[in-house]
């Protein structure tokens, strides 16, 4: 099995959107409405071949990511007023174009809720995409509220000023001759669109970004826990270095540390913030994140082992860890590897005397950890080993992260001239 051919590219658009379900369903299946609407404009124009249109397609599936960080209330969401709207679709566009292969592409979600008047004047890549998406938004807002039942001519008659009038006659051959409205109504659209889908093809390290991109997207919660994965990356990667594991090991390793708390995308950001004790239902619904993550992670990755190795991410040696109690004869190395490394992940997170613990104390508390037969003895050796390697890597690759989301931030506050406040 050849590197990231553990998920397909159609899979890895549907993980991206299912994930960001799990922080509010609604800016996504927004997102996969518009998305089919423009697939079918797209196929009725007929400029793009279906590889290049799929891509588009899925850049509208997820058009309105840049809502789970400027915090509007999601289920208030109702994408009616533009000047609301503007924020998010800085923020978004700024995000994809830094952190995911979509490029000078993410110009589109910059511009999309501009009227045609405006986004005609400026003149760049793409733009009859954002001006298909700008009608496209407003055809949603209007479907939404009048059904099947809803009027083109509400379309028809702002032509050439709000609405780019070649969208506006696509729009209507599709109502007409598609049956659109009556298949978002059905919801046939749903299977129409995955099919679509198939005609997605990334390369295996669009596949690794879009992972990562992924991981990039637990920031929404708090940019430490996007710090978090990077680290445990950074971990795993040097004790399967170590370990002299094979390269399909290192690989599942390492997707691994980057998705195994996807799930904690469905835990309530009060409960993520800290600085009180949770309650005993806050503490359940928290270690909730590993199961809600590998059922999600279950629908997509081809390799069961990725998904069993983050399964098993707090599980311990004495059966004292979760969702399973496994004890260390059911668990296989990797799981025992990833274990480690969370562990690793929380000794340099905490705070002593608003200090770091030093690597003494970390490892300090590690061979304790071994002792008390919770831990790895081998992973934990291999840990010891490559310290100072890893807390250079640590701090190289947080680094850059760090100065990525500054320079959104601060792109996003000059053009919007807002404060996100950010969150730990």
């Amino acid at each position: 099995m050849r590197a990231m051919d553990y998920i397909s590219s159609t899979d890895i658009c549907y993980l991206v959107c299912d994930a960001l379900s799990l922080m509010g369903k609604e800016p996504v299946e927004h997102g996969m409405r518009i998305a089919y609407m423009l697939m079918k404009l797209l196929q009725s124009k007929g400029v793009y071949d279906e590889y290049e249109a799929a891509e588009f397609v899925f850049l509208a599936m997820i058009h309105d990511i840049g809502v789970y960080k400027t915090e509007q209330q999601l289920e208030e969401f109702l994408y009616e007023e533009e000047e609301a709207s503007n924020p998010h679709a800085v923020y978004g566009a700024l995000f994809l174009k830094n952190v995911s292969p979509f490029g000078d592409r993410s110009n589109i979600i910059m511009y999309h809720h501009l009227p045609y008047s405006k986004i005609s004047r400026m003149n760049f890549e793409h733009e009859r995409i954002a001006m298909y998406l700008s009608l496209l938004e407003d055809v949603d807002k209007q479907y939404r509220k009048d059904g099947i039942k809803m009027d083109c001519s509400i379309f028809e008659a702002q032509a050439g000023e709000k609405y780019y009038p070649e969208g506006v006659v696509l729009l209507t051959r599709c109502i007409r001759q598609e049956h659109i409205l009556e298949k978002l109504m059905s919801g046939e659209y749903e299977q129409e669109l995955r099919e679509f889908m198939n005609y997605v093809l990334f390369t295996n390290e669009e596949k690794e970004h879009f992972v990562k991109f992924i991981m990039h997207c637990f920031s929404f919660m708090g940019k430490m826990r996007t710090v978090e994965a990077i680290i445990c990356c950074c971990v795993v990667n040097e004790i399967a270095e170590d370990m002299e594991l094979t390269i399909r090991e290192k690989e599942m390793l390492d997707y691994a540390a980057m998705l195994h708390d996807i799930g904690m995308l469905s835990i309530n950001k009060k409960i993520l913030k800290g600085g009180r004790t949770l309650t005993t239902e806050e503490k359940e619904a928290l270690k909730g994140h590993v199961e809600t993550g590998t059922e999600l992670l279950k629908k997509y990755f081809v390799a069961k082992e990725v998904v069993d190795i983050i399964a098993a991410h707090h599980e311990l040696l004495d059966g004292n860890g979760y969702p399973a109690g496994l004890r260390e004869a059911q668990m296989t190395q990797l799981q025992r590897i990833l274990q480690v490394a969370d562990c690793v992940v929380s000794l340099m997170n905490m705070k002593k005397d608003k200090q770091g613990l030093t690597k003494e104390q970390i490892i300090g508390v590690l061979l304790k950890q071994v002792q008390r037969e919770r831990l790895d003895s081998k992973a934990v050796q291999s840990v010891i080993h490559t310290y100072d390697i890893i807390d250079k890597k640590v701090h190289s690759e947080t680094l850059a992260y760090l100065e990525i989301h500054v320079r959104i931030n601060n792109r996003y506050k000059l053009l919007v001239n807002s404060d996100l406040g950010e969150e730990a």
